[in-house]
């Protein structure tokens, strides 16, 4: 490809591929993985995040770390009620969040039914929660 064709900057390189260092730096201060249950607990910085949408973005982030780090099984992606299992913030914010996220497209939904953060909008979330 040329590297002078305006189009280039539409070319990602493999979406699939995660950038662990800066996935582990975003998450640092929001949250802490339990070696053997492999929970995840949320550090004070994150109850300061400013909108449940950050917040959710941030549990639905943790996930991907979890997944990528324990090998349990255990695939990416969370279900409203798992959401809510983690006790983050009130089922009506998670309910109405999670359909205002998924409507604006920032978050998807697997086979399964269960929300996820796709791999190209991993960048924002790098430069946004730094």
């Amino acid at each position: 490809m040329n590297n002078n064709d305006p189009l280039a900057k539409l070319v990602a390189p493999d979406t699939k591929d995660v950038d662990r260092q800066k996935l582990a730096d975003v998450l640092e201060p929001y949250v802490v993985f339990d070696q053997t249950s492999h929970k995840m607990n949320f550090e004070d910085k994150f109850y300061e995040l400013r909108t449940n949408a950050e917040k959710i973005e941030v549990i639905l982030l943790a996930d991907k770390a979890r997944a990528l780090i324990f090998n349990d099984g255990k695939k990416e992606g969370m279900s409203q009620s798992e959401i809510l299992v983690v006790e983050a913030m009130p089922e009506g914010s998670v309910k109405s969040t999670l359909k205002t996220l998924s409507d604006n497209r920032k978050i998807l939904k697997n086979a399964e039914g269960k929300y996820y953060i796709p791999e190209y909008r991993l960048s924002k979330f790098f430069s946004k929660l730094k």
